[in-house]
């Protein structure tokens, strides 16, 4: 079961890292060059577009990457609890949500310039990532295999509050 799981689990990241490098590819004659990537009391940093693409993609695949792992480390060695599921979970949704906020970046400078925009790109890439982070959260955590409640032993908890 586990295994088959995995695979679901691989295809589905596999799907959405290439909608979205295909999401930027498509558009990427309407987009800008630079876009904003901070800001603070020194005001807009700006960074070329394909750059910010690229390193958000690396980390959302690095953290799908780790979260299939860490899932099927602890599915095989029988892991499979509560702690260890919200582990994979969290890894598995910050990635999804990753790919949000470059997305939502993304069509939030299509057709524009940069400079134009400011800070908005920023704010809502950082709303997009918050949504998609929160429904695939939900979702995954509905969709994994139930974890198996760990037990107590109450003569060892009993143990050491004495």
């Amino acid at each position: 079961m586990a295994s088959k799981q995995t695979g679901k689990l691989i295809i589905t990241s596999c799907l959405s890292v290439v909608a979205y490098v295909a999401l930027y590819l498509l558009l990427r004659p309407s987009l800008p060059a630079h876009l904003a990537r901070h800001s603070g009391p020194d005001g807009v940093g700006y960074s070329p577009l394909w750059l910010t693409v690229l390193i958000i993609g690396a980390v959302a695949t690095l953290s799908l990457l780790i979260g299939i792992l860490v899932y099927r480390d602890f599915t095989s060695l029988g892991h499979w609890n509560p702690g260890p599921k919200s582990i994979v979970v969290c890894f598995l949704a910050a990635g999804f949500g990753i790919l949000g906020l470059g997305m939502a970046m993304i069509t939030t400078v299509l057709g524009r310039e940069a400079e134009d925009l400011g800070t908005l790109p920023i704010g809502m890439g950082l709303i997009g990532l918050l949504i998609v982070f929160a429904l695939s959260a939900g979702l995954l955590a509905r969709l994994l295999p139930r974890a198996i409640p760990e037990a107590l032993n109450t003569r060892d908890h009993q143990s050491d509050q004495r």
